[in-house]
């Protein structure tokens, strides 16, 4: 099994269940078909950043950082919006966003975790993002937050 799936599994394990041992942890992945040993399995939940806290009842369970979901760091998110956002135009209930060649996907991935309500999701090319949203009003409240968070963008078609 890749590691990129366990990783998902262990997180969905830990969102739906405590487990207050690595063996419960093992013997439950392995009731999935991901037999793992308790060394890899310590060092999968230190990639998830896990740790041992005490439950309501005080005992100590296994429990993620967060909620059982992919985040990004704010920081890098912003970076990606600042740095690689070089145009941003609305064409009704559609927004292109223009990136450097490669930095497609970086940019949309910001953008998905942007959790802008009103956009029902994004596309990536290499070096374009195009994002859906509900109406013409609702990409052109999106344009306006991500000129605001790529800073004056020199190309913005308004």
């Amino acid at each position: 099994m890749l590691r990129s799936r366990r990783l998902a599994l262990l997180a969905q394990l830990l969102g739906e269940h405590r487990y207050s041992s690595q063996e419960e942890l093992v013997r439950a992945l392995a009731r999935t078909g991901a037999a793992v040993t308790q060394a890899t399995l310590s060092r999968d939940l230190r990639s998830l950043g896990v740790g041992k806290r005490p439950d309501a009842s005080g005992h100590p369970v296994y429990e993620l950082p967060g909620p059982a979901i992919e985040s990004l760091d704010r920081e890098r998110q912003m970076l990606d919006l600042k740095t690689f956002v070089n145009e941003v135009r609305v064409a009704q209930n559609l927004v292109v966003v223009k990136t450097p060649p490669g930095h497609g996907s970086a940019v949309a991935r910001a953008i998905d975790l942007m959790d802008f309500t009103g956009a029902v999701g994004s596309v990536a090319g290499d070096d374009t993002v195009l994002v859906v949203t509900e109406d013409l009003s609702a990409a052109r409240r999106f344009r306006r937050r991500l000129d605001g968070i790529a800073g004056s963008l020199a190309g913005s078609a308004k």
